[in-house]
């Protein structure tokens, strides 16, 4: 929906929270459809010379990131004279997910030296950054800063990072035992984590114990099945391939469609 129709369904002028709703909305949704509708919204902004805030700010720079324009991410960041955590946050991780990850660090320097106080949504953008570029000691330094220097309390989300830093590595003895260490039972996204390094890797065994215990999370999840077929085909072991994609047409489940940015242009 183009932000003049819905301006002209709430007959309201829109303010500072429409905009960072709608642009959230934008960058929560998948598909070249998302990216239109946020940059028409950003014209909107721009045509009609409204204030632009710190969250709208924040709002275009993690919309843009996450759909690969880097340029337009630095161009907002670069003019933002104020700038929040979250906005810092936000560019850290759009630096980290698009091949970046030695200036997500640098950038993360940056953040500390001006004063701004790491949150959890940092540490997440910044192990990610190390996981990325195989930076593990790196990375489990800052997992361990969390608690020691700025009193963040590790969530679930920093454990999956920490996982996937592992798993990346290909330490997948060392990412197992940091499972079992953890203070709660591990969630879907951990052991997904764990799961996806056991597939780049050709751990079969650890593979296939990961992905049952999964599907008991997710009975239902098309990629728990693909992921399990595919560590067994990786292996050249055909039969257990093939029979995890039976197991999965008998539960009634479909793999879902893929599409290319190419293919919808």
């Amino acid at each position: 929906m183009a932000t003049s129709t819905i301006v002209g369904w709430m007959n309201l002028k829109p303010n500072e929270a429409t905009f960072v709703s709608v642009l959230s909305s934008c960058t929560n949704l998948d598909g070249v459809g998302a990216l239109h509708q946020g940059k028409q919204i950003h014209g909107y902004i721009i045509r009609n010379e409204v204030e632009f805030t710190v969250f709208m700010g924040t709002a275009l720079i993690a919309l843009y990131g996450k759909t690969g324009c880097l340029e337009n991410v630095m161009k907002i960041f670069n003019g933002m004279v104020v700038k929040g955590v979250c906005t810092w946050n936000a560019m850290i991780s759009s630096l980290a997910c698009n091949g970046r990850e030695k200036q997500a660090l640098d950038l993360f320097e940056k953040m500390k030296m001006k004063g701004l106080c790491p949150d959890e949504v940092t540490f997440v953008a910044v192990i990610t950054a190390c996981a990325r570029s195989k930076f593990v000691v790196l990375g489990l330094g800052f997992f361990q800063s969390m608690r020691c220097d700025f009193g963040v309390v590790p969530r679930m989300m920093h454990y999956g990072c920490v996982v996937d830093l592992l798993g990346r590595a290909g330490l997948l003895e060392e990412a197992t035992e940091f499972i079992k260490s953890m203070p709660f039972e591990p969630d879907a996204t951990v052991l997904g984590a764990l799961l996806g390094a056991c597939k780049v890797h050709g751990a079969i065994e650890l593979g296939n114990e990961v992905g049952r215990r999964l599907l008991e999370f997710q009975p239902h999840h098309c990629g728990r099945y693909v992921t399990l077929s595919n560590i067994y085909a990786g292996g050249e072991i055909w039969g257990h391939a093939a029979d995890w994609r039976k197991a999965m047409t008998e539960a009634g489940i479909s793999k879902i469609p893929a599409y290319s940015m190419i293919d919808v242009m």
